[in-house]
């Protein structure tokens, strides 16, 4: 039998367990709702000009913030389970409050799976920071959490200070269809109404991003209009600068933020806003043979946000799927078309 722990040992066991119990509960409830707190101010004007969500601030420093907060209430009740604190408690934390925005339509799925990477990485960072650089035993423990706390609104105050060039990215898919080009080119002038049944399922489509309709064009030649439209009354307008039959089309593409609906998508990153813009495309058909081809879908993007390398990286796997459909659709068009006797 295994021998009984001295009775002194044993509510010092219990003492521990409950402070780990207590300091668990209340740093949790903290650092959750320091975390709201900052989600709704950087939503205000106050931090309109450091980007509001849409910043650094906001997106690193923040969790990064709440990482190093957890840490420090842990050690003002006296905690030893330091990677409770410094890991554990900032990852679940975000993973909650981001679940809660998510669930509360807050925000959009698609900006919570941009996000996570940053806000995961930065809450543990800040964790084990402050683990490992603040005193075990500071006499001003309220000061560290105070530090923690304005974090972020010092990181805004600088962001605001600095100029934020634009940057734009080209995004091209080539996909191989067996028909000529002449076969090839009304199906890329207008597109007929596409069925929902015969897109591929595609992971932006299953997280709510509106799906291609048609494309319409009220004539041919430099000038004319070509009107794309998506689910969720989205509707793109472009002006046709290319008109070589049948080799190039191109145009420019204009998206009114004020007349796509706020329900199609997210605020942060609507089509024609501060932070986002399609601005041109072109088709380029490339004849391999007498009955096979190389369709190119070339799409040129404004990219405004304070991190533009990784918007770019998720702009690019999206718009990938994006303009992948299209010419799956546009193929499987065209080949019937060249099959007809």
């Amino acid at each position: 039998m295994d021998p009984v722990p001295p009775p002194i040992e044993e509510e010092a066991r219990l003492r521990r367990a409950h402070v780990r119990k207590v300091s668990l509960l209340v740093t949790s409830v903290v650092v959750l709702g320091v975390a709201g707190f900052f989600r709704w101010a950087f939503a205000t004007n106050w931090f309109a000009s450091a980007g509001g969500v849409v910043s650094l601030s906001f997106i690193a420093s923040v969790p990064f913030a709440c990482g190093a907060l957890s840490v420090t209430i842990g050690r003002c009740f006296g905690s030893d389970n330091w990677p409770l604190h410094a890991i554990f408690v900032p990852f679940g934390t975000m993973l909650l409050g981001l679940a809660i925005c998510v669930v509360a339509g807050i925000e959009a799925i698609l900006c919570v799976i941009m996000a996570a990477p940053i806000v995961f990485v930065a809450a543990v960072l800040g964790g084990l920071l402050a683990h490992f650089l603040l005193p075990r035993n500071h006499p001003k423990p309220r000061l560290q959490v105070t530090l923690a706390v304005f974090l972020p609104v010092l990181a805004a105050w600088g962001e605001s200070a600095f100029r934020w060039p634009s940057e734009t990215k080209d995004i091209t898919n080539t996909i191989r269809i067996h028909a000529p080009a002449a076969k090839i080119w009304p199906e890329i002038t207008s597109v007929r109404p596409i069925d929902p049944e015969k897109l591929r399922e595609s992971w932006i489509y299953q997280i709510g991003f509106p799906r291609p309709i048609a494309a319409e064009i009220d004539r041919p030649g430099v000038g004319g209009t070509r009107t794309a439209t998506f689910e969720r009354d989205v509707s793109f307008f472009e002006t046709v600068t290319v008109w070589d039959e049948p080799r190039i089309l191109s145009f420019t593409i204009h998206a009114d933020p004020e007349f796509i609906p706020h329900t199609a998508f997210d605020k942060h990153i609507i089509v024609g806003g501060r932070f986002y813009d399609v601005l041109d495309g072109t088709y380029r058909i490339e004849p391999v043979s007498d009955n096979e081809s190389l369709l190119h879908l070339t799409s040129r993007h404004r990219l405004g946000t304070r991190f533009n390398s990784y918007a770019a990286w998720w702009s690019v796997r999206i718009m990938d799927e994006i303009q992948g459909t299209i010419l799956e659709v546009i193929r499987t068009r065209a080949e019937n078309e060249a099959k007809q006797p």
